[in-house]
């Protein structure tokens, strides 16, 4: 990991040495009194931690950055996919920086997905989590689910550039265009693609069909690509800088 998140309470007071980071930290990474990591606290700023003591607690005197990351305007939806890709959707758009991830349940999409372990476990927060720290950031996207693309149209803020991608029905490219603001409002169908209420719903709503090409992408990749190009369209990406 790049960062490591942790809670208020625990960059004050440290973490028990039978914590999963602790052990990492001490065991892998072989840190040691001085040693030095990235932390973050969740949906805060980001710092750089050097260990004070490695016994009882693993504690820390962290140097804050000044100001927070800003967050990025960017909220995908998605079908729900099969739970392999669900992970790495989970992960990648943590990475790249979403806002906001909404699974909806897809008309083409299997419902047995949604009863995987992945959602009745914690185990979609913790790819979120370890997606957020490869990025060396501290803010965690928001996860929600809807029960329906119809439910997922609804619940979404007003305005906002709006693209869906699909490579049989797009009217073009995804680029940016002249006038087009924030926020970033990007949906992305399950593997089996839209069906036509759902391509009607998406166009009512005020979105525009795009492609990225002349391939048919899997979920995660789409997800990235359309992401990244709709952030860059509207001039969010800043120069990487130090923490401190």
């Amino acid at each position: 990991m790049n960062l490591m998140l942790l809670t208020a309470d625990e960059a004050r007071d440290g973490l028990a040495t039978t914590d999963a980071r602790a052990r990492h930290l001490l065991k892998t990474v072989h840190a040691g009194i001085g040693s030095t990591v990235h932390v973050g606290v969740r949906g805060g700023r980001r710092g750089i931690a050097t260990v004070l003591t490695t016994e009882p607690r693993l504690t820390f005197g962290i140097r804050w950055e000044a100001e927070p990351q800003a967050p990025l305007p960017l909220e995908v939806l998605v079908g729900l996919p099969r739970p392999q890709s669900a992970r790495k959707v989970l992960h990648d758009l943590a990475s790249l920086g979403a806002r906001r991830i909404r699974f909806f349940k897809p008309a083409k999409g299997d419902p047995a997905y949604a009863t995987s372990s992945l959602w009745t476990t914690d185990e979609w927060r913790e790819q979120v989590e370890k997606g957020t720290e490869q990025a060396c950031s501290a803010l965690v996207p928001e996860v929600v689910h809807s029960p329906s693309l119809a439910a997922a149209l609804e619940a979404l803020p007003k305005g906002g550039w709006r693209v869906a991608l699909d490579p049989y029905e797009a009217e073009g490219p995804l680029v940016p265009s002249k006038g087009a603001g924030g926020p970033a409002l990007l949906a992305i169908g399950p593997e089996r693609g839209w069906d036509a209420a759902e391509r009607d719903a998406l166009r009512a709503a005020g979105f525009s069909l795009r492609h990225v090409g002349d391939r048919v992408l899997r979920v995660e990749a789409a997800c990235l690509a359309g992401g990244a190009l709709m952030l860059a369209g509207l001039g969010c990406w800043k120069a990487h800088r130090p923490l401190v």
